[in-house]
């Protein structure tokens, strides 16, 4: 189901963070500044309260050095010291966040913070979890090359099928989530993976799709890679 955003409810001055913004990331000295100044630039507009934490994962380029440097009161960096993977970055992320909204995003300029205020406004309107879908009318994939849309169209479509679930991308990383329901998680598998596994263990909430136009990183480099997925996929969806 899709939801329209529409006015905010919760204004500075009350005492809250309204907004977590939690992103891990990995050597992504290419993009980080972009990254944090695009969601600082649009926060900025609104009139909500918020935090930006990133999670620098053991990152071995000049990522966690660029993130020191930026002069962003809203930012706050948390480091592992060695790269856990994308599911390990999340938990920490969940463990620090204090926002009454998490909304979690890829660190690498591919999730436009447009999308920001209908996740938010969905949570508001009464849903548990939010999903930025690449497969609702409105969604797609900009400039993404057609061998990996085929991979992530068929790899939804197979996990919605065995999870019996209406969640068209199951495997979106662009979320809210109440934030009171990201304590009962517990431990998080590392990889990519989580982002379906965490759908598994909130299954019984609430879940609403908005649309979202996901566009190819053009700086740095992906961290995905698709073979290394098929064996953790297909653990979650046996048990």
């Amino acid at each position: 189901m899709a939801v329209e955003s529409g006015p905010y409810h919760i204004r500075k001055g009350d005492g809250r963070i309204n907004i977590s913004i939690v992103a891990p990331a990995y050597n992504e000295e290419q993009v980080i500044t972009k990254f944090v100044e695009s969601i600082t630039s649009y926060m900025r507009q609104t009139d909500l309260s918020w935090e930006l934490l990133i999670i620098n994962d053991g990152s071995t380029d000049k990522t966690g050095e660029i993130l020191s440097s930026l002069p962003i009161s809203e930012l706050r960096v948390m480091s592992h010291k060695e790269n856990l993977g994308l599911g390990k970055g999340l938990q920490t992320g969940f463990a620090h966040a204090q926002g009454d909204v998490v909304i979690t995003m890829d660190a690498d300029c591919t999730h436009d913070p447009e999308n920001i205020a209908s996740l938010y406004q969905a949570i508001l309107n009464g849903y548990d979890v939010a999903i930025a879908s690449r497969y609702i009318p409105g969604g797609g994939m900009v400039n993404v090359p057609q061998w990996r849309q085929l991979i992530s169209k068929a790899g939804n479509c197979v996990i919605g099928k065995v999870l019996s679930w209406s969640v068209r991308d199951g495997t979106s990383g662009y979320r809210a989530y109440k934030r009171e329901h990201l304590q009962s998680l517990g431990e998080l598998s590392p990889g990519f993976e989580v982002q379906v596994e965490i759908l598994q263990k909130l299954n019984n909430l609430r879940f609403c799709e908005v649309p979202l136009k996901l566009r190819d990183r053009t700086m740095g480099k992906s961290k995905m890679r698709y073979t290394s997925l098929i064996r953790p996929y297909a653990a979650l969806l046996l048990r």
